[in-house]
C-alpha cells in the first residue's frame, strides 16, 4: 500500500495504456468510482502539502 498520493508520471502512462480499450458497465464503472473513493481517503498528501493546507 501506497503511503503517498503522489506518483511518477511513468507509472501514471503505464496503468493509463493498461486500461485503454477496456469496456465496463454502469454499474462496474459506479463499484470501481466507490471503491477507489474510499482507498484515497485514507493516503495522506505528501508532507509538504499537508503543512500548508493546515495554515489555509
Amino acid at each position: 500500500m501506497r503511503k503517498e498520493r503522489k506518483m511518477k508520471q511513468e507509472t501514471r502512462k503505464k496503468i493509463s495504456e493498461s486500461m485503454s480499450g477496456r469496456k465496463q458497465t454502469a454499474s462496474t464503472r459506479e463499484k470501481i468510482s466507490l471503491a477507489l473513493k474510499k482507498y484515497w481517503e485514507g493516503i495522506p498528501y505528501e508532507n509538504n502539502n499537508l503543512k500548508e493546507e493546515e495554515n489555509v
